[in-house]
């Protein structure tokens, strides 16, 4: 299954994950391109600095970088606020593609910042490579069950670490050891 193929993206998450939620900026490129990131580029003026609210938002989805579907007499039109399985997986591919992008350049800095060692960074960029093998448009298209509702969250560009349960087992561990340092005062 690929939430249990996974699990070893779950020490990059526990690496990664606190860091993550600090800061965030965005900026766009000279290509007209928007780009959120945990440092702003050194090449880029006029980053600005994000402020994201905490807590869910049941009425706001976050929409999915396709364009618009074509319709063709070979496909179905899907009924309005659905996408087809052909256009989730391209979803799924592309928002992934930029968050295992972020997740590297994520780790790159915290390791050039020495708040990682080389044999974690290592393991990271191993465990990411292995997730970048893992979700395919192939495995996409034929999923079902659980990989299906991960690829359709992925879809949603939620991240590779949310759709997966990586940031909620990282969070819950976090817990239980707070619990566990509280119980031993």
């Amino acid at each position: 299954m690929l939430g249990r193929q996974m699990l070893p993206l779950f020490l990059l998450c526990s690496v990664l994950c606190a860091p993550a939620l600090s800061q965030v900026y965005t900026w766009v490129d000279e290509n007209g391109q928007k780009h959120f990131g945990s440092q702003p580029p050194a090449s880029q003026r006029g980053a600005e600095s994000v402020s994201i609210t905490q807590g869910y938002v049941a009425e706001r989805q976050a929409s999915a970088p396709a364009a618009p579907a074509q319709n063709t007499a070979a496909s179905a039109a899907p009924s309005p606020g659905t996408l087809s399985k052909q256009e989730m997986c391209k979803s799924a591919l592309r928002w992934t593609a930029s968050d295992l992008e972020n997740l590297k350049e994520l780790a790159e800095a915290r390791k050039e910042a020495g708040r990682i060692t080389a044999a974690e960074y290592a393991e990271g960029q191993k465990n990411l490579a292995g997730v970048e093998e893992r979700i395919t448009r192939q495995g996409c298209l034929t999923s079902s069950g659980e990989d299906r509702q991960r690829y359709e969250c992925l879809s949603k560009g939620t991240g590779v670490l949310v759709c997966s349960g990586l940031a909620a087992a990282a969070m819950e561990e976090a817990a239980d050891e707070a619990r566990t340092r509280a119980q031993k005062r």
